[in-house]
């Protein structure tokens, strides 16, 4: 909070000419750290920036990569399966994107999709020999709007707001079952089509507390872990069975 003070107060006594000669790029977070407790409902993460003279803006937020798998149901004889499975590599667990200007009035497809600018640029590492890229293009469609579904993929982009002509805003919102991780933010300066500057900072989101607590026994003792749930439900379903009696 006090680094984004500071940067604020630079933004106000440096004069505005002074980012339009030096053409640079600057970005910043409200807060480093998102605290997972046990009443968490989700939180925002709000980016200032601030860039040189003429051009537009997009930022991007990406969480941990991870290896995901989706599949696909087929009908047989009336019934429905799993028939096709495809493993796909460094999936950012979060995604979200703000722009300053539609997409097709920032630049062309393949520089966005060069920076993994937009849903339509994301591109997954598929864990297949299959040549033909319409076969797993259909898997990624769904895992995509599966994330979508748990609101961690964005429907469409969010806006940025500028609050002078230099001086943006952008606000994302991290909801009550974001994963846990470092996540990166990255901004984009781009001019005529092309990406002329970009900077970038980095997050953390993690339990606090009791739940950081358990979530290390779960992971680290996960023997000790499963053992010690089977004995609280046999204890619980003891108890209950023992007031039940009494009645």
């Amino acid at each position: 909070m006090i680094r984004l003070f500071l940067f604020i107060a630079a933004l106000w006594v440096l004069p505005s000419a002074s980012y339009a000669q030096s053409g640079s790029l600057s970005i910043d977070l409200a807060h480093d750290q998102v605290d997972i407790t046990a009443g968490f409902t989700g939180a925002e993460m709000t980016l200032f920036g601030v860039k040189e003279g003429k051009g537009h803006v997009a930022v991007v937020i990406r969480g941990p990569k991870k290896t995901m798998s989706v599949a696909r149901k087929e009908n047989v004889m009336g019934l429905w399966f799993n028939r096709h499975r495809l493993k796909f590599g460094n999936v950012p667990a979060y995604y979200d994107y703000a722009l300053s200007a539609p997409e097709s009035d920032l630049a062309k497809p393949e520089t966005l999709k060069e920076h993994g600018i937009g849903l339509n640029a994301l591109r997954f590492a598929p864990d297949t020999k299959r040549s033909k890229p319409k076969y797993f293009e259909s898997f990624q469609e769904a895992l995509i709007r599966n994330k979508q579904a748990q609101g961690l993929f964005p429907l469409k982009p969010r806006g940025i707001v500028f609050i002078d002509d230099n001086f943006f805003r952008a606000t994302f919102y991290l909801p009550s079952n974001v994963p846990a991780g470092r996540y990166e933010v990255e901004g984009f300066l781009i001019k005529n089509g092309r990406i002329a500057l970009n900077r970038s900072e980095e997050f953390n989101v993690g339990q606090v507390g009791m739940e950081a607590r358990i979530y290390k026994f779960a992971h680290g003792q996960s023997l000790a872990y499963g053992l010690l749930c089977v004995v609280l439900a046999v204890l619980a379903g003891w108890v209950a069975n023992a007031a039940y009696r009494r009645e």
